[in-house]
């Protein structure tokens, strides 16, 4: 079961909610995060959120402008109303001793003691965590490293770090790279008498590799319209582009055998 619960109000946070666990499953895993999508057709939903929470080491109560509302009668805080599963769940994991991290989206404050009812007016004294759109993503890096360091059992669920993957840029300058170093390891000076067939041979190494490195200037060049033209191109260019990835690997292949084949090996 999952080491951290998302707790919400669907017509208060239901997006900032889907975004928060959507960021920690791919921080921390997905066996470390659960919110109600993940309840089974027919299951009996005050039993699964019970024990969800009880096999939850942390809740997190995301808070919006309209977290505390009103009641279906008008009048009051929904939080009242002792039937409200917003108020059901913080109440579980506050009976359960669990950790319990409010967290504020949307400009919202926290709400003063006085407007929560007694059983979670607890709530009110615990430090909160600011989730902001423009600080998102070190917002959640930083909430994900906290929870692991007071839950230390999520280190063992959590997954491993991606590779970061190589954008067509990248590729690009470590294909020019390694074409240069090939052509340059070809070039190693022999302790053997100058001819003038060496001399010629040199000059016309040196002006290649003058050659090849406006050509590697030129292909960073083109990797940065290549990102670009990925990024913001339609699938008509996309396809022209894998097109053209073929054509280059083809090429590349062609340039091994031609350099295999270089004068000085």
């Amino acid at each position: 079961m999952a080491g951290v619960f998302v707790s919400y109000r669907r017509d208060d946070s239901q997006g900032f909610a889907g975004r928060l666990a959507d960021d920690l499953i791919e921080i921390l895993g997905p066996d470390c995060v659960f919110r109600d999508i993940e309840i089974p057709i027919g299951s009996d939903f005050t039993d699964v959120l019970h024990r969800a929470i009880a096999a939850s080491e942390a809740l997190l109560v995301v808070i919006g402008r309209q977290w505390a509302g009103t009641s279906a009668q008008g009048s009051g805080s929904r939080l009242f109303d002792p039937t409200d599963w917003v108020r059901s769940e913080i109440e579980a994991a506050l009976a359960q001793d669990k950790l319990v991290i409010p967290i504020l989206v949307g400009g919202a404050e926290m709400p003063a003691a006085d407007a929560l009812p007694p059983s979670i007016r607890r709530l009110s004294r615990m430090q909160a965590a600011i989730m902001s759109d423009r600080h998102w993503d070190a917002e959640v890096r930083e909430l994900a490293e906290r929870l692991c360091t007071l839950c230390p059992s999520l280190n063992d669920k959590r997954s491993p770090p991606a590779a970061p993957a190589e954008s067509p840029a990248q590729v690009l300058r470590d294909l020019g790279e390694r074409v240069f170093d090939e052509v340059a390891s070809r070039r190693r000076p022999r302790i053997e008498p100058p001819s003038l067939s060496r001399t010629f041979s040199d000059s016309v190494l040196r002006a290649f590799g003058r050659g090849l490195k406006r050509t590697l200037s030129a292909i960073f060049g083109l990797g940065l319209l290549y990102v670009g033209l990925r990024l913001f191109g339609d699938e008509t260019v996309l396809r022209g582009l894998d097109r053209f990835e073929a054509h280059l690997l083809v090429g590349w292949e062609r340039l091994q055998v031609y350099v295999a084949r270089f004068p000085g090996k």
